[in-house]
């Protein structure tokens, strides 16, 4: 499952209710994360069993999803610490200091239109939040096969979890053999143990731009002989103009090739040659 984040700046400040909402739900992180340190507990499910009628009274005034929200927060900074301490590191008692809540998907609204966050607070109160939207998040929202996924409410942003399931497992009707050559891919495309066609990638240009860079470098490696420093530093900066003109051809290649292989639903089958070499073993061999 893909999972991206996005994050939301808000248009308006911060209501009060929504303030208060956030330290209740702080205070409310570290009064499990020293009761889980105490019981020696770090799962949610068994902090929520151990705990969650007492803190349900303790919190009257927090919307029953959101300190669900506060188990499984809590229970993610106990791992953490348990994890510190197994491999030796010195760790004192975790301590959430800064002003955060987290809601799970079924405790928010968001409308993905108009970018309106409703978020609960309590019973038959609710907050509304107007946030920013620009194209890079309409790309998301706008797209159905994002669900919404956990929030997290910032004093002056919001981060919204998107969730999509992979696509289907991709069943080849044919297979795309290549051999890999200084200047080309060769291959063929075969389809019922019969080749259909022969396939082939040229990318002649790759081998032309390491010659070039390399004249390059040993021209400066010449006339820098004085000061290898900066002989060392020009010479790395034409490393690096060679990789990214070279990546860039060898992108477009890989691309071409996908979109061969995807209009034919072909398998790409790339050659292996681990193995290949005999090794060599020192001293005599011994005789029959």
């Amino acid at each position: 499952m893909l999972v991206r984040s996005l994050v939301f700046y808000l248009k308006d400040p911060l209501p009060n209710d929504a303030k208060f909402l956030m330290e209740d739900f702080r205070l409310a992180v570290n009064n499990v994360i020293r009761l889980g340190v105490h019981s020696n507990v770090t799962s949610k499910f068994a902090l929520s069993k151990l705990a969650y009628k007492d803190f349900r009274k303790e919190h009257l005034s927090m919307y029953s999803q959101h300190l669900v929200s506060v188990f499984e927060v809590a229970g993610s900074i106990l791992k953490n610490h348990r994890r510190r301490l197994r491999r030796g590191f010195p760790a004192q008692i975790p301590f959430v200091r800064k002003l955060f809540m987290k809601a799970v998907n079924q405790a928010y609204k968001l409308d993905r239109i108009n970018g309106i966050l409703d978020l609960p607070i309590r019973a038959g109160c609710h907050i509304k939040l107007r946030l920013v939207m620009s194209e890079y998040h309409r790309d998301y929202l706008d797209n159905e096969s994002y669900s919404l996924g956990s929030m997290t409410l910032l004093p002056d942003r919001v981060i919204v979890a998107i969730r999509k399931r992979p696509p289907k497992t991709y069943v080849p009707d044919s297979i795309i053999s290549l051999d890999t050559n200084e200047r080309s891919l060769d291959g063929v495309l075969a389809k019922e143990d019969r080749i259909t066609a022969v396939v082939r990638a040229e990318f002649p240009e790759v081998s032309l731009i390491q010659s070039v860079h390399h004249d390059r470098r040993r021209r400066l490696q010449k006339k820098k002989s004085h000061d290898r420093r900066t002989a060392k530093r020009l010479c790395a900066r034409e490393g690096m103009r060679e990789h990214h003109r070279i990546d860039h051809r060898m992108h477009e290649v890989a691309n071409a090739v996908l979109s061969f292989a995807e209009e034919r639903r072909s398998m790409i089958v790339l050659e292996d040659l681990t193995g290949i070499r005999p090794r060599k073993y020192q001293g005599a061999q011994p005789s029959d």
